[in-house]
């Protein structure tokens, strides 16, 4: 039959209800009646029937293709290049086998996935070839990846894929009792890789449970990926009825799009839709259309015009009954907290995600990734601005039948002129922001000394002194923007080492954030640990130490234990701990925080590697060398995969990493690491960066420690030229690295040069 658009379902749709519940002869009476009334009309339901009754006749969903399910006659077979071991898995789609490479050449297990014959067009196995050759250059690490497809000597479709061992994302997440941060951190491991996909013009289109795999240490594998490419017609819609979807094409009707069952355009949104269906039962433990539709009609209806409950909801409509609490316990909480933690900000981007209409749903997977990173770090979404528009656009949908003309006026007549007069609002506030701002500015350039014109530069660093000592009268009126203001002054100075007036400036802003929002709102907590990361800088150990164990106990209390903000400050406790000489303790917490980041924000994530790292030069300050030198190579490795060579933070790992070569007395090794990494740092940062700085000294360190004084001197020079932090600048006279140079008039040249600011910091 011809494809049904979603104007025309809608009327259809009570129609074929009201027809599936009538026994066989009544219906055919039923449909002779409606004919005589409306035959285009009695034609199109009497087409979706027929639909129906192959649908469930043929029972495509239990009948393998051929007979791949036969153990037998396929064990022992050569695939490609891999020999089929035994059968792991099957369904409507085809069989899956585990197999082990068979050429000798490495050793690797890899999962063939046989395909229906049906789902062949035109042209199949040359298409085949072409587009897993493509496929098979497409890598993400949480994407099981695509190594070969083809047609096998008997005619059957295959693909292989790598294996992954795992289980289900929704059956990880129970058994191991996640919360619904860790449950939401852990899904977007999951969008990164389809953002991936979608940055590569790949769109996945059966997006479920059993095709996002996560391994016993917790990573994300998607599967499948690509499948979908390899299955389209060439120069065809990938459009299907029911029918033929339900009979082997690349979908799975509880997880699928409006737009899939309705045979419309299959875009990137089609896999968010699919994702938000994913994440709902991720958090609710319920499907958003509740109990399994028992017909394909049914199915249909559930998809493209049953709105599903909110998460919040799902939860409060019989939180006494033994399901929800189960499911409640499975995310390790209370039906009553459950319900909490889901309602608010959770549903309305989970709800985003499942709006009916394409184009009403987020616009990326990106998007929808960065409002659940946003919910994690208790901060506003994105869509939040629009929350009482779309409750109400909601309402109205659910009820449309049933909502007068004259209430419907008045509600949306109300709900404008309140939306107005809050618009109205924002927009003089801040207009009236932005005046303040604008005269604040053209303050601080103003000269006040005559002298000051004549011809000499005002640089960069004196207008931030003005603006500095102008902020606490220019922006009394506004706390709120003059405690930004001077958060950002104070990083500007935290930034260029002037720890006095970074210390001064946050200090302010924590006063003027008291007052505007709170001591408890994450923005003045933020403030806060900024603050107390300066006193640590300052030298003011014992500061710090207040300060930091002040604010955990807030963060604690307002954030809770696992939040990843609350736990971010314990690595900065244990910073501290270290710098006191405190290093069993300080290794202690550290671990902790390790652990806590691998579980609530995943093992590659790079709060996770820094903490890593951090841990190691811990272990470097307790004279454990050789154990900081393994798990230093060991994060070095995995930043590297995740995050390539030429990131920041794997040139800084990289750094420490030749340090440890050095403690432990790999001198030829560590300076070859050292040489390299200054190679690249010149080449992607340029000669006078921090960084380029920090790898001069090392070379210089290990060139005096081998009496190679000239070059010592060399690489000296150069990293004084570039500009050292402070507290390396202050004590070089000190380092014993460099006593050898002592009697070297050019050291002391050196020395006297490091304590002056730095060229770069004169222009600021």
């Amino acid at each position: 039959m011809s494809i049904i658009s979603r104007d025309r379902w809608h009327i259809l749709s009570p129609y074929l209800d009201q027809a599936l519940t009538l026994p066989a002869e009544d219906r055919l009476r039923w449909l002779e009646s409606l004919r005589a009334e409306d035959p285009t009309l009695a034609a199109d339901l009497g087409a979706l029937l027929e639909e129906h009754r192959v649908v469930e006749q043929k029972r495509y969903l239990e009948t393998l293709p051929g007979n791949l399910g036969a153990k037998d006659s396929m064990t022992g077979r050569i695939i490609g290049s891999y020999r089929l071991l035994t059968l792991i898995g099957q369904g409507g789609m085809g069989t899956v086998w585990l197999a082990e490479r068979s050429d000798g050449r490495f050793e690797r297990k890899a999962a063939v996935k046989f395909l229906s014959a049906s789902l062949a067009g035109h042209g199949a196995e040359e298409r085949f070839k072409r587009e897993g050759s493509i496929l098979g250059r497409f890598a993400h690490p949480n994407i099981a990846q695509l190594l070969d497809a083809g047609i096998s000597a008997d005619g059957h479709l295959y693909i292989i894929l790598e294996y992954v061992e795992g289980e289900p994302i929704d059956q990880y997440c129970d058994r191991h009792k996640l919360d619904i941060p860790a449950r939401v951190a852990l899904f977007l491991d999951a969008l990164s890789a389809v953002a991936h996909a979608h940055a590569n013009l790949i769109i996945h289109r059966d997006i479920k449970p059993s095709n996002v795999l996560v391994s016993k240490d917790g990573k994300v594998k998607l599967l499948d990926f690509g499948i979908a490419k390899l299955l389209e017609s060439e120069g065809q819609e990938a459009s299907a009825t029911l029918s033929t979807q339900e009979a082997g094409a690349a979908l799975t009707p509880a997880f699928a799009a409006p737009e899939q069952v309705s045979g419309e355009p299959v875009t990137t949104a089609t896999d968010v839709y699919a994702l938000g269906v994913l994440l709902y039962i991720l958090l609710s433990g319920q499907h958003p259309a509740g109990d399994r539709p028992r017909s394909p009609a049914e199915m249909v209806r559930a998809i493209v015009d049953k709105e599903p409950p909110r998460l919040s909801q799902v939860v409060a409509l019989h939180p006494e009954t033994k399901a929800i609490t189960t499911r409640a316990e499975q995310r390790s909480s209370t039906p009553e907290k459950l319900r909490r933690t889901l309602r608010g900000d959770l549903e309305i981007v989970v709800a985003k995600a499942l709006e009916k209409n394409p184009q009403e749903r987020y616009t990326s997977v990106t998007a929808f990734a960065a409002d659940l990173e946003k919910y994690l770090r208790h901060e506003p979404i994105a869509v939040q601005s629009a929350a009482i528009a779309y409750r109400l656009r909601k309402y109205v949908r659910r009820h449309r039948l049933g909502v007068a003309l004259a209430a419907t006026f008045v509600t949306l007549l109300v709900g404008f002129a309140a939306m107005q007069t809050v618009q109205l609002r924002r927009i003089t506030r801040e207009r009236d922001r932005a005046d303040r701002i604008a005269e604040f500015m053209t303050g601080i350039f103003k000269v006040s000394n005559p002298g000051e014109k004549l011809g000499n530069a005002v640089t960069a660093r004196e207008i931030l002194d003005k603006a500095s000592k102008d902020i606490d009268t220019g922006l009394s009126k506004d706390p709120e923007l003059q405690s930004r203001m001077m958060y950002e002054m104070g990083m500007a100075y935290l930034n260029l080492g002037v720890y006095s007036r970074a210390q001064a400036l946050l200090e302010g802003s924590i006063r003027a954030a008291n007052a505007s929002i709170g001591p408890e709102n994450l923005r003045t907590l933020k403030i806060t640990q900024r603050l107390a990361w300066t006193l640590y800088r300052e030298g003011k150990l014992n500061e710090a130490d207040a300060q930091f164990r002040k604010l955990l106990d807030t963060e604690r209390r307002v954030l809770g234990p696992q939040n990843p903000e609350t736990v971010g400050v314990m690595g900065d406790m244990a910073t501290i701990l270290d710098g006191e000489g405190r290093f069993a303790e300080a290794e202690k917490l550290q671990r902790e925080v390790l652990e806590a980041q691998k579980r609530l924000i995943g093992p590659e994530a790079h709060y996770t590697l820094m903490s890593a790292n951090n841990l190691a030069n811990m272990l470097v300050d307790e004279g454990r060398a050789a154990e900081a030198e393994k798990l230093e190579e060991e994060t070095l490795q995995t930043q590297r995969r995740v995050y390539g060579n030429e990131n920041l933070t794997t040139i800084e790992f990289t750094l420490s990493y030749a340090e440890m070569k050095a403690a432990l007395g790999a001198d030829e090794e560590a300076q070859k690491i050292l040489r390299d990494l200054l190679e690249l740092e010149h080449r992607i940062l340029g000669p006078h960066q921090p960084e380029t700085g920090a790898t001069l000294y090392d070379l210089a360190t290990l060139a005096a420690k081998h009496g190679r004084q000239d070059e010592a001197i060399s690489f000296l020079a150069q990293a004084v030229d570039v500009g050292l932090l402070p507290q390396i600048a202050s004590g070089i006279d000190k380092d014993p690295a460099f006593t050898s140079l002592h009697g070297d008039r050019r050291f002391f040249a050196l020395v006297a040069r490091a304590k002056e600011p730095s060229s770069a910091q004169k222009q600021n």
